[in-house]
């Protein structure tokens, strides 16, 4: 059985550390993207930014954790990135409708989330800091990236599946059309955003089974249950 594993070392530095951890079978992820959706919220959070809301803070948050542990310079966390380009009027672009719903859900939320094919995790899924000689193909390439010695990443038994934390994801362990069993794991660090942050985990799994059918298993791991069965 495959595990989701956050290494005891993490919540050091991270100590309010919350993952919803939400694993998918037999969802149907054919088809078109979910542009409506996408352009919607875009455009939402684009006047959120420039309205001066709380939209900013939660987005600081993220952007001050990737500062506490080595990684490539100029990396952001990943809603960093997405609102970075939103405030400019930018719309994103449909991938396949899972990871456009996921991108959905933490753009309107505000918390990171990322999304792999459970099929192509090899053993289990663990948050942990590098050794530095992981192998790391990025999403889109094909040349090996490894992490830095002590960057936080994402790995299983094969190699880094994100660095960065929350900045880049593998080739490897994309989602793609063809996805059938799929892993979503969104962070949360703002002690203050925990029962909002159930709440999200929920939209989330909802949104997934509404659109594209299948089965969950959704629970939301920390430092008390940092272990939980994925597959």
């Amino acid at each position: 059985m495959k595990r989701f594993v956050i290494e005891e070392n993490v919540f050091e530095m991270f100590p309010n550390l919350e993952i919803g951890v939400l694993s998918f079978k037999n969802v149907d992820n054919s088809g078109t993207g979910k542009a409506d959706m996408l352009e919607s919220v875009c455009k939402s959070l684009c006047e959120r930014l420039a309205s001066g809301d709380e939209a900013e803070g939660y987005i600081k948050e993220y952007s001050l954790a990737m500062k506490k542990f080595k990684t490539k310079k100029g990396a952001k966390a990943s809603i960093d990135a997405m609102a970075s380009r939103i405030a400019k009027g930018h719309i994103l672009g449909t991938i396949n409708p899972l990871v456009d719903i996921y991108n959905v859900i933490c753009l309107k939320n505000l918390v990171t989330c990322g999304g792999e094919d459970l099929d192509k995790i090899e053993g289990d899924m663990v948050l942990c800091f590098a050794k530095g000689d992981e192998e790391f193909i990025p999403l889109g390439e094909e040349e090996n990236k490894p992490p830095k010695e002590d960057e936080l990443i994402y790995r299983d038994d094969k190699g880094a599946v994100v660095r960065g934390w929350l900045w880049r994801e593998a080739d490897r362990t994309k989602i793609t059309e063809n996805t059938k069993n799929a892993l979503l794991y969104m962070e949360l660090i703002d002690e203050n955003r925990k029962e909002e942050f159930k709440k999200i985990v929920s939209e989330l799994e909802e949104l997934v089974l509404q659109e594209l059918g299948g089965q969950c298993k959704a629970t939301i791991i920390d430092k008390n249950n940092p272990v939980c069965e994925i597959g």
